[in-house]
């Protein structure tokens, strides 16, 4: 995946011709845009519907974590609507990168109908809202070393060693109590490995990392949009302009005035993949063999995921952004 620098501001310039041009060049949706069918279930008489805001909002979040779910049919069934929540928040949040595995994080469904989401016992926000505001509120959670890795201690205490070799990894495998490795470079992307106890049985992790915010993957989606237009003449026109405002500035002011507007207000452009987790529990837990093949899907999928990712940025900035 090449990364490219994207500017915080797009360029004033702006052309009718082009705008049009684009506007013409692609109107599909993706699927993170899609309406949220509504469907009926056994909901408690005295437990209101959730407003749609809520519940599409928390549907549209998965999806920038490439998770498909039927939340509005969760929500309509409050006695497991919690659990059920509360599990799809964590498999988001494997994928989302912020590290935060040291805390407990669940999503509430209440009575107002709102769906609430914690860390720990801290309100971080709810799924109605501005998506911006809640990526700033889990970011503020994070510790993000120089490399965008979290620097947060899984197991909270104990030794972190580094992957010397594998020889060493078979022996805390196979071998070792709870432990915890240190972020190593492996596959062309970052590992590190963990086992603790979870509710009463071992558990052992493993987790591949490539930091890349969803701003850089839109500058990669941008490069994308840019390549497949067969007008030449626009083509060099916004290659030119990029070298003033960035890839997905030189696009964007070539759209309608809202583009950059409506774009900034999608989860898409807050939240993206930054990392994928496997965990295996029972005897798998300590077989080395089993741990091993569980790090090549774990990176295999990640790097699948963030290749659609850029694909579905690019279909985003195609589409109108109305």
């Amino acid at each position: 995946m090449v990364h490219r620098t994207v500017l915080a501001h797009p360029t004033a310039c702006h052309t009718d011709t082009a705008a049009q041009i684009l506007y013409n060049y692609g109107m599909s949706e993706t699927s993170a845009r899609q309406s949220v069918s509504r469907q009926s279930g056994g909901r408690r008489k005295d437990t209101p519907a959730p407003t749609p805001s809520d519940a599409t909002g928390f549907q549209r979040l998965l999806t920038t974590a490439q998770i498909d779910a039927d939340v509005t049919g969760m929500v309509a069934e409050p006695a497991t609507a919690d659990a059920r929540l509360t599990a799809l928040l964590r498999e988001a949040l494997d994928r989302w990168g912020h590290g935060l595995h040291h805390l407990e994080h669940r999503a509430a469904l209440t009575d107002a109908g709102e769906i609430q989401l914690f860390a720990g016992k801290t309100l971080v926000g709810r799924t109605g809202e501005d998506a911006d505001h809640l990526a700033r509120s889990y970011a503020s959670l994070s510790a993000p070393n120089a490399d965008g890795l979290s620097d947060w201690s899984v197991l909270g205490e104990g030794h972190r060693t580094p992957i010397k070799n594998v020889a060493q990894l078979r022996v805390l495998i196979e071998d070792a109590r709870d432990f915890e490795t240190l972020w190593t470079p492996e596959r062309g992307l970052f590992l590190r490995i963990w086992r603790r106890t979870e509710e009463g049985q071992e558990t052992t992790t493993t987790e591949y990392a490539q930091p890349v915010n969803a701003p850089q993957l839109l500058g990669d989606a941008a490069w994308d949009a840019i390549q497949g237009i067969k007008d030449r003449a626009l083509q060099r026109e916004l290659m030119d302009r990029s070298a003033k405002g960035g890839l997905l500035q030189a696009f964007l002011s070539a759209r309608h005035k809202d583009a950059e507007r409506n774009l900034s207000s999608l989860p898409e452009t807050h939240f993206t993949v930054q990392s994928n987790v496997t965990r295996l529990t029972g005897a798998d837990a300590r077989d080395f063999a089993a741990v091993r093949a569980a790090q090549k899907t774990t990176a295999d999928d990640l790097k699948g995921m963030q290749d659609r990712a850029v694909k579905g940025m690019a279909e985003l900035l195609r589409s109108d952004l109305r």
